[in-house]
C-alpha cells in the first residue's frame, strides 16, 4: 500500500500542507503511418510523462520558510526528487507560485514539476554506452571494417566476387 507522504526536494509536506490530489501519467510518443487501404503502422517512441501539478497550503511557523525554499529551488533549476504515493520521480520545478495569506503562518501554493526521470519505467536510454553519437560511431566503424580489402575498381571487385551480382 502506498504511503501518504509527499516530499519535494527534501521538503516534507505535513498532513495539512499535502494537496488533495497529485496527478501523474502521460502519453506514449508515437508516429502513425497511414497506409493505403486503411492500414496503419505505428512506431512507438517511448513514454512522455505529463507535468505533475498540484496545489495546497502551508500553515504553521515554517510556512514562509518552506515556500521560499521551494521558490529558491525553482529559481536554481535543479533536478530534485519528488516522492508521493509510494512513487519517486526526478523533477525540475517548472513553476512555483506562493500566495501569502497571513504572514508568515499561512501560504497557499501552486507547483508544476516537469519529470526528468521516472525510475518506475526503468532505463530507457538508447544504449549502455551513451546516446546517438555512440550508435553512429559504431556504425561508421563497422562500415570502415567491412570496406577494407574491397577493391576500388568495380571490374576487379566483380572478378574477385567481393560484390555480389
Amino acid at each position: 500500500m502506498p504511503t501518504d507522504i509527499l516530499s519535494l526536494a527534501g521538503i516534507t509536506f505535513d498532513a495539512f500542507s499535502t494537496p488533495r490530489r497529485v496527478p501523474f501519467g502521460g502519453n506514449q510518443m508515437m508516429v502513425v503511418h497511414k497506409l493505403p487501404g486503411g492500414s496503419r503502422v505505428i512506431d512507438t517512441l517511448g513514454p512522455d510523462d505529463d507535468d505533475i501539478a498540484f496545489e495546497g497550503q502551508f500553515f504553521g511557523a515554517d510556512a514562509y520558510a518552506s515556500a521560499t525554499a521551494l521558490d529558491g529551488i525553482r529559481a536554481a533549476g535543479q533536478v530534485v526528487p519528488l516522492i508521493f504515493g509510494g512513487q519517486t520521480r526526478q523533477v525540475v520545478i517548472a513553476k512555483f507560485s506562493p500566495r501569502i495569506n497571513r504572514y508568515p503562518n499561512w501560504v497557499e501554493y501552486f507547483v508544476v514539476c516537469t519529470v526528468s526521470q521516472n525510475p518506475a519505467l526503468g532505463d530507457l536510454t538508447l544504449s549502455a554506452g551513451g546516446g546517438i553519437d555512440d550508435l553512429v560511431g559504431g556504425d561508421m566503424a563497422t562500415s570502415v571494417t567491412a570496406s577494407q580489402g574491397v577493391p576500388s575498381d568495380p571490374a576487379t571487385a566483380l572478378a574477385q566476387g567481393t560484390i555480389p551480382l
